[in-house]
């Protein structure tokens, strides 16, 4: 489910920028560049799959501390890249569309339809990294003996989702509330960056670096079990731990504060009035007459 979701959002903001670039362009009658988009779109996807394939060998050729560490390193930076992404989509979001416009009319304008190759290159290789990233860190969290046919059959599913939404946005086939889709799947990724986060100061106070505080708050292993189907789940998804220390709790639940009151303070900001504009006068019932 993680995978999905990580690919399925990365996907539908990779395909939205080569969608916006690709109408940009049809509009202007300049259909003709839109190879430089798919050169750049096709590019960054074969990079990021080497990436992916190099990092993945990483991997298999540390062993002891060095590897502690370099999972430890990735459950961090892969909550902090979530964490941003989140962050900088709630509050960007609604003017990306024109940004990515007035970007692609003035390389047109002035002659420089490389920018184009760049554009797309660059938008398509960001998302790639930050799923690379993203999915190191649920292979993590993840049983080592497992196979890779669920997680695999996720992402292919994540891929054609995130295309075909985008697909049907632009071709006018269905409204689709992405407003909603980007508040859901933002929820849903600050709990995945919890779940990271406590795998993380897990792994920190099993080698001694952190304080436990108290080892073991309380046990909900009879009720919900890590191991169990569901438990895996919500541990791997939500960082649910039935035995959780106090250290962990404290890092996690710090953490969604900070989040949750940081969508909370963008979404105020985003619908406040903007400085200098006036609220719009009521209308004064006729016949109705102020006195000296």
């Amino acid at each position: 489910m993680e995978t999905f979701l990580i690919l399925a959002r990365e996907t539908l903001e990779a395909s939205l920028l080569v969608g916006i670039l690709a109408t940009t362009l049809k509009r202007l009658g300049r259909t003709s560049d839109m190879k430089r988009v798919w050169w750049g779109t096709g590019l960054a996807v074969a990079a990021c799959l080497v990436l992916g394939l190099l990092a993945n060998r990483l991997e298999s050729f540390l062993s002891g501390s060095l590897k502690t560490w370099l999972d430890i390193s990735i459950f961090f930076l892969a909550a902090v890249f979530l964490s941003f992404m989140v962050l900088w989509m709630t509050q960007n979001a609604p003017a990306m569309k024109g940004r990515i416009q007035g970007k692609a009319l003035t390389a047109l304008e002035s002659g420089h339809g490389e920018v184009l190759f760049l554009l797309a290159f660059m938008g398509v290789f960001r998302e790639g990294l930050e799923t690379i990233l993203f999915l190191w860190g649920i292979a993590l969290q993840g049983d080592s003996g497992s196979t890779l046919a669920t997680p695999l059959l996720e992402g292919m599913a994540g891929v054609v989702t995130g295309i075909l939404v985008v697909f049907a946005l632009f071709k006018g086939f269905s409204r689709i509330p992405l407003t909603l889709f980007f508040r859901l799947t933002s929820v849903l990724l600050i709990l995945m960056a919890a779940g990271m986060i406590a795998s993380g100061v897990g792994r920190l106070i099993s080698i001694g670096v952190l304080s436990p505080l108290i080892f073991q708050v309380w046990d909900t292993s009879r009720l919900l079990n890590e191991h169990s189907m569901i438990g895996t789940l919500f541990s791997d998804f939500f960082g649910y731990r039935a035995r959780p220390s106090l250290m962990t709790l404290i890092t996690v639940w710090g953490y969604l504060a900070v989040m949750f009151t940081g969508l909370w303070r963008i979404s105020q900001i985003r619908t406040a009035p903007s400085p200098g504009t006036l609220p719009e006068k009521t209308a004064r019932p006729t016949g109705h007459t102020e006195r000296p």
